[in-house]
């Protein structure tokens, strides 16, 4: 059982995706929004074995918190979920366009396979 951090940014998105991957047996922490996510204690987030971002926020938004991530916690693999295609995240170490729960699930899970 892996243990995922979630950050979203709207309650709704934050229950479902913390359902979905209970579903696939991972422990979740969520937090909403980049202001929480600040305020975790460095030892949840040292616990976690990847990171979510959500989609919910505007880019320079989900790219201060990938960045803050990978900076105190470079160890960890971040998962940036994105609005559209068009959208990059350079510092995730994987990502895709949200809209499909199975991509989304089986990208946080290839994720914790490269990082196992």
């Amino acid at each position: 059982m892996a243990n995922v951090l979630q950050v979203a940014y709207y309650p709704g998105p934050l229950v479902t995706r913390a359902r979905m991957l209970e579903s696939r047996g991972h422990h979740v922490t969520s937090v909403l929004g980049n202001d929480e996510a600040f305020g975790l204690d460095a030892g949840v987030v040292a616990a976690a074995d990847s990171i979510l971002i959500g989609f919910s926020a505007p880019h320079p938004v989900r790219a201060a918190m990938i960045h803050w991530f990978k900076q105190l916690y470079p160890n960890i693999p971040v998962v940036a979920l994105r609005f559209h295609g068009s959208e990059s995240f350079p510092e995730a170490d994987g990502g895709t366009v949200s809209d499909d729960p199975e991509v989304w699930l089986a990208a946080v899970a290839n994720t914790l396979k490269r990082s196992g």
